[in-house]
C-alpha cells in the first residue's frame, strides 16, 4: 500500500508516523512530490511502477485500487486506468457520487466485501 495525497509530503508522512501507520506503506507521496497533483495520473502511475519493482513482476493499472474520500481520488484512478473505492467517512464524501467510484463504503470494515465486488471475487460464506 502507498499514500498519494495533495497535501505536502512532510505533513502527510508526519501524520502517518504519528498514528503508527507509516510501517504499512511502501511509499508516501504528497502534492509537492511531482510536477503535477491529483487528478493527474502521474503520481499513481509512479506508484504502480514502484510497486511492480517491489513485487518482482508487472502490476497493471486495472489491478490497482485507489481508495479515496473525494472526487479527485476517483478521477485520479480513472485517469490512470485503475479501479476506485470511495469512502464516505472522509473529507469530501459529497463529491463522490458525481465521480462514480467502482464502489462506495461507509466504513473500513466494508473494504473486504467492496474489493471482492470490484474485482469480481466471490468469497465463500461461512
Amino acid at each position: 500500500m502507498a499514500v498519494l495525497t495533495n497535501k505536502p509530503v512532510r505533513p502527510s508522512r508526519d501524520i502517518c508516523a504519528h498514528f503508527g501507520l507509516d510501517r504499512f506503506f511502501f511509499q508516501n507521496y504528497g502534492g509537492n512530490s511531482f510536477h503535477t497533483k491529483k487528478p493527474d495520473p502521474h503520481g499513481l502511475e509512479t506508484l504502480i511502477v514502484e510497486a511492480s519493482r517491489l513485487a518482482g513482476h508487472a502490476i497493471t493499472a486495472p489491478e490497482t485500487l485507489m481508495i479515496g474520500d473525494s472526487d479527485v481520488d476517483i478521477l485520479t484512478a480513472r485517469n490512470c486506468g485503475a479501479r476506485s473505492l470511495g469512502c464516505t467517512f472522509g473529507l469530501a464524501p459529497h463529491t463522490l457520487a458525481a465521480a462514480q467510484p467502482d464502489d462506495t463504503v461507509d466504513s473500513p470494515a466494508e473494504w473486504p466485501a467492496a474489493i471482492a465486488n470490484i474485482y469480481g471475487i466471490h468469497a465463500a460464506r461461512s
